[in-house]
């Protein structure tokens, strides 16, 4: 499968989220698993965000970078606003990889590209 080119956008300071369904062509969920990382970087390749799956439970009141959801193949990703509030105005190239078991045994766990492409960063011109 190649990965699917998905253009992202994010203002400046703001707490960022998006969501992803991963189906197959029958509309059955992939069952993602941990670990699962997207890297933000600039055009000269420095990392300016990663975002990682956790790997054990999330204590209650926090929101994980990135949250799966196996039973429908929901993938959640989440950017606090301070780290957004840090990001400098521009565009930046992004990918994210996700870790699917199928429950083939000979298969094992497969990493696979699932999106990538630009991300734009939007000025904040109001603070709160």
């Amino acid at each position: 499968m190649s990965a699917s080119y998905v253009p992202l956008e994010i203002d400046q300071g703001e707490d960022w989220t998006a969501s992803i369904v991963y189906t197959d062509d029958m509309d059955e969920p992939h069952n993602v698993i941990h670990p699962c990382r997207l890297d933000i970087k600039s055009t000269s390749g420095a990392t300016q965000i990663s975002l990682l799956s956790p790997s054990g439970v999330v204590p209650q009141g926090t929101i994980p970078a990135i949250a799966i959801s196996p039973d429908i193949g929901l993938l959640q990703l989440h950017i606090e606003d301070t780290a957004t509030a840090a990001l400098i105005p521009g565009t930046y190239k992004y990918d994210l990889f996700v870790t699917v078991n199928d429950g083939n045994a000979y298969a094992g766990n497969q990493v696979q590209r699932l999106i990538y492409g630009d991300v734009t960063v939007n000025k904040r011109v109001t603070t709160l």
